[in-house]
């Protein structure tokens, strides 16, 4: 009984879209990859088999690491799929529908949009529809889902939405005013992106360079590499170039990563 209640409310109540959760198979991917990453990481500065072993186990948090890009990537289609329940929405207010009616139509018209797989959006308009037959209430179903997606755009929604039902105001209005004010937080970031693109190659390759450099001096001159891996400070000058070029990696990672 426990277990059938938990599972109900989880139907009702889901978890934050922040919190994201493997599939068996994903998971085994990004396990593998980083696994194989940290492995030849391990070959390229220290050529033993006994640090290469450690560095494979330490690949197996890649997945934990993962996950926050994977949950971002999650909420930054959202809030574009958020537009297009937006627009289609606004467009059933202003046929006259009620707001549940709305809901319905805009998730009938998501569906085609987004065949195959569920989207997110089509999810959330179909607990949103489900949650209004339940009697519950609009701006608490919608508030809800501004905490869990953590989405500004859909905050202002859900507030001004709120204040617009028990007002009287103008939700058409509301809802062509966020529609476009998302859309243009979409347009500037994804310029952003594009002016970025070409940095964040040259930070990738940057970044792989130290590593390349090393596997081009040990094919061209192996003795001269050799001290670098059988002997303690060799093993010293390698852990700092290794630290170094994590410091490097990571610090242009957080430049380049803009949030807005």
């Amino acid at each position: 009984m426990e277990q059938k209640n938990r599972k109900k409310n989880e139907l009702f109540y889901p978890e934050s879209y922040r919190s994201y959760r493997y599939d068996k198979l994903e998971w085994l991917l990004y396990a593998a990859i980083g696994t194989g990453v940290m492995a030849l990481v391990g070959w390229v500065f220290y050529r033993n088999g006994f640090i290469i072993m450690i560095a494979s186990v330490l690949g197996l948090f890649y997945p934990v690491i993962k996950r926050k890009s994977l949950s971002e990537k999650r909420c930054n289609i959202l809030r574009v799929q958020f537009k297009d329940l937006l627009y289609y929405l606004g467009a059933a207010l202003s046929a006259g529908k009620s707001v549940e009616h709305a809901f319905i139509h805009a998730h009938e018209v998501l569906k085609s949009l987004y065949p195959g797989k569920k989207s997110d959006i089509v999810l959330e308009t179909e607990l949103i529809i489900r949650r209004l037959q339940m009697n519950e209430n609009i701006e608490g179903i919608l508030k809800d889902f501004a905490v869990r997606s953590e989405i500004e755009e859909i905050h202002h929604f859900a507030d001004v939405f709120g204040v617009c039902k028990r007002t009287g105001g103008n939700l058409i209005e509301v809802i062509r005013t966020t529609t476009v004010m998302i859309s243009e937080r979409i347009e500037i970031k994804q310029e952003i992106e594009t002016g970025l693109y070409s940095k964040k190659q040259e930070q990738r390759m940057l970044s792989l360079l130290p590593a390349a450099m090393i596997l081009f001096i040990s094919a061209m001159s192996g003795e001269y590499m050799e001290p670098m891996f059988n002997t303690a400070a060799g093993r010293v000058v390698m852990t700092i170039c290794l630290l170094m070029t994590g410091i490097g990696a990571f610090l242009s990672n957080r430049i380049m990563n803009i949030k807005f």
